[in-house]
């Protein structure tokens, strides 16, 4: 194992996106943690390497790395404000507008980004 598959990494959100990163990253031998409101959603990831996190501040405290898979940025802000993300690389994969993943939650750090969507025109011919 490599310096760049030892990284640890925090999934918060085990909807089926969650589920599937959190494995993604498990078989590629990262260190996992998960949080989940439902706890037992996490309990196949967990028979399966991954260490679920108590609390989403005890999450976020262990991994450089923090992937957010959760319904709604109201869900983010609820989760994510009161907790400290000091050394955390927070990417959010939850839907919303563009307003709204402009306005980072209170604990972001300064440099929080809106994510970039493809454009609806394509060059050539559709993929199959």
């Amino acid at each position: 194992m490599n310096d760049r598959t030892a990284t640890p990494v925090t999934i918060i959100g085990l909807g089926l996106m969650g589920q599937a990163l959190a494995g993604a990253f498990l078989k590629a031998g990262h260190p996992t943690t998960v949080w989940n409101r439902t706890a037992a959603k996490a309990e196949q990831l967990v028979a399966g390497g991954a260490r679920l996190a108590p609390t989403v501040g005890d999450a976020l405290q262990a991994s450089p790395l923090t992937i957010v898979c959760v319904t709604d940025y109201g869900a983010v802000h609820e989760l994510i404000s009161e907790n400290d993300l000091e050394g955390t690389t927070l990417i959010n994969l939850t839907s919303g507008t563009s307003a709204q993943a402009r306005r980072p939650p209170s604990a972001a750090p300064a440099t929080w980004t809106a994510p970039s969507w493809p454009s609806r025109r394509r060059s050539g011919p559709p993929r199959r």
